[in-house]
């Protein structure tokens, strides 16, 4: 009985023992898993506390400042998420690519831009201008002043709706304002100089001749109108060609032919019935009178004419005359919208001419059929004006017919493009094609050298590679380039804006334009004379009186309008 009593209780016991191990394992791991979760929570609330993408920052935009928490990490984020909008303008505080922080300000600037034309007056100038034609002091009004308008557009810049810049972008003419012109009298009398032969020049709109002394000077074709196309003197200055210009309708040729006698006063000019010539020059054979011409069509675009880059021969004194073709209308070459021009050999068989891209030569053969060869002598990159006119080389030949003094677009000097070179050279081209010689180098685009009997005369810019605003000084070289010397400026004159130069026939007188007025110097250097006072004298000529006749080629000339026509053409070397 005890023995199983004693059983009993030791069972009891054990059971106690595991139930309150048990009660005592349970409570430990309620303990632990609470201990467990409060340190989980404190863990996250931490981190909560901690974490980078709670910010508190300050966002100033359209004259509002809001407080924003945003869990963006840059500022361009955290515009998206505020629904902000940016234009291309808007300036933005600090930059969209900042890491957005704590305590940020982020601030946007809203701009704006507005073109506005503003309209301005033009002032119209006051000139004064000599004219020789009135007594001394004797004063005319002769032209009113007129107000001219000017559009200027300027670029308004605000921020925040406030101005802060304006820029001007461009002015445009609207309408020009008209010069007043006063037309005085001289005030002071030039002495006489006397010279060899025939000048005429154009002056305040009117043609001026002048015969063997500069007292013997007169209008010439009074009433006429001159479009400066053509003005040309027949080489013993007997006649005076140019071209008078119709109305502005488009439908109307360019302009028309005129010739005028220089020997008969008060005699009438006459059309010679040829219309649209952009370039015409005489032959330097007398008898029988020829001149050389090509045409153009009128254009409302600039320059206001379409070449037609043709070749005619025509007797402007023959009453039956009929023009002959030479050369069909083309448009071979670069710019063949603008033309080219022609200068004929002292002996009269040939043709040089020059177009923006290319010299050379047209020979003519005392023969029938008439026939004639195309020589390229030079051909070159054209110059790139960036304007509505283009740029040809100035020709003149040798007194023997042998050499070509040109201007040419030279090569580029730096890392500009070939058409935007800036640098013209001057150059002798020997007309057989088997010499080519640079004897000075960058002398302006606008060296326009003339060939004498004793040198070449030419104009060199003062700023070579600003040559087509440059002035120039007037040189005389010899011509292997040797002997360069100065013949203007003299003294500290400023030197002329564009060389317009004339030999006299013994090649011992230079005729040149200065501030609008005639001046005559030496070969050898000599003070410059002035011969008139104008102040608007260009297209100035000087013929000899009595230049001789090349018996040899007079064949040529008395070809009939029924007369064929064959042509070669040699290829251009470069």
């Amino acid at each position: 009985m005890r023995l199983r009593d004693c059983e009993i209780a030791n069972d009891f016991a054990h059971l106690f023992i595991r139930l309150f191990a048990c009660l005592c394992l349970g409570l430990f791991l309620v303990a632990f898993i609470r201990l467990f979760a409060c340190l989980c929570l404190g863990l996250f609330l931490v981190a909560c506390q901690n974490s980078p993408t709670a910010k508190n920052v300050t966002l100033k935009v359209d004259g509002q400042s809001r407080a924003l928490t945003s869990e963006a990490t840059t500022v361009r984020e955290l515009l998206t998420e505020a629904k902000i909008t940016l234009s291309n303008l808007d300036h933005v505080k600090p930059d969209l690519y900042t890491t957005l922080d704590d305590g940020l300000t982020v601030v946007i600037t809203r701009v704006t831009e507005e073109v506005v034309v503003r309209h301005e007056i033009i002032p119209f100038d006051q000139q004064i201008v000599t004219n020789e034609a009135l007594a001394p002091n004797e004063t005319r009004l002769a032209q009113l002043g007129v107000n001219g308008e000017e559009a200027i557009s300027v670029r308004l810049v605000f921020e925040n709706g406030v101005q802060v810049s304006q820029t001007e972008i461009s002015r445009q003419v609207v309408t020009p304002a008209v010069p007043e012109i006063m037309v005085i009298g001289p005030v002071r009398e030039l002495p006489p100089v006397a010279f060899e032969g025939t000048i005429s020049y154009l002056s305040n709109d009117r043609a001026w001749l002048m015969r063997d002394n500069t007292n013997n000077r007169r209008i010439l074709a009074n009433g006429s109108q001159f479009d400066g196309h053509v003005f040309e003197l027949s080489p013993d200055g007997r006649y005076l060609l140019y071209t008078q210009p119709f109305s502005n309708q488009i439908d109307l040729p360019l302009n028309e032919l005129w010739l005028a006698s220089t020997t008969i006063v008060g005699e009438e000019p006459q059309p010679l019935k040829l219309t649209g010539v952009l370039h015409a020059a005489w032959s330097p054979i007398i008898s029988p009178a020829l001149i050389a011409y090509s045409t153009a069509e009128r254009t409302v675009s600039a320059p206001g004419w379409k070449a037609h880059n043709d070749l005619w021969l025509f007797n402007p004194l023959a009453k039956s005359a009929k023009p002959l073709a030479i050369l069909p209308p083309n448009t071979e070459g670069l710019y063949a919208w603008w033309g080219s021009h022609f200068v004929w050999s002292p002996d009269g068989q040939r043709l040089a001419y020059a177009r923006p891209d290319q010299i050379g030569i047209i020979t003519f053969t005392v023969q029938s059929p008439l026939t004639y060869n195309i020589t390229p002598l030079f051909t070159f990159t054209p110059f790139e004006t960036l304007s509505e006119w283009a740029w040809t080389p100035s020709l003149s030949w040798s007194p023997d017919g042998q050499f070509i003094a040109a201007t040419v677009h030279g090569r580029p000097v730096a890392t500009e493009s070939a058409a935007e070179s800036q640098q013209f050279d001057l150059w002798l081209l020997q007309v057989d094609d088997t010499l080519r010689v640079k004897i000075a180098p960058q002398v302006g685009m606008w060296a326009n050298p003339v060939w004498g009997q004793w040198g070449i005369a030419f104009g060199e810019a003062l700023e070579p590679f600003q040559s087509v605003n440059s002035r120039y000084k007037i040189q005389v070289i010899d011509r292997d380039g040797s002997n360069k010397k100065q013949l203007f400026p003299f003294q500290s004159e400023p030197g002329v804006r564009l060389p317009e130069l004339q030999w006299s026939a013994d090649g011992q007188e230079l005729l040149f334009v200065y501030n609008g007025n005639l001046y005559q110097t030496s070969y050898n250097g000599a003070p410059p004379t002035q011969l008139t006072l104008d102040s608007q004298i260009n297209h100035l000529r000087w013929v000899a009186q009595k230049p001789t006749l090349p018996v040899t080629v007079t064949a040529i000339f008395t070809a009939t309008p029924a007369l064929t026509v064959t042509a070669t053409v040699t290829r251009a070397r470069k």
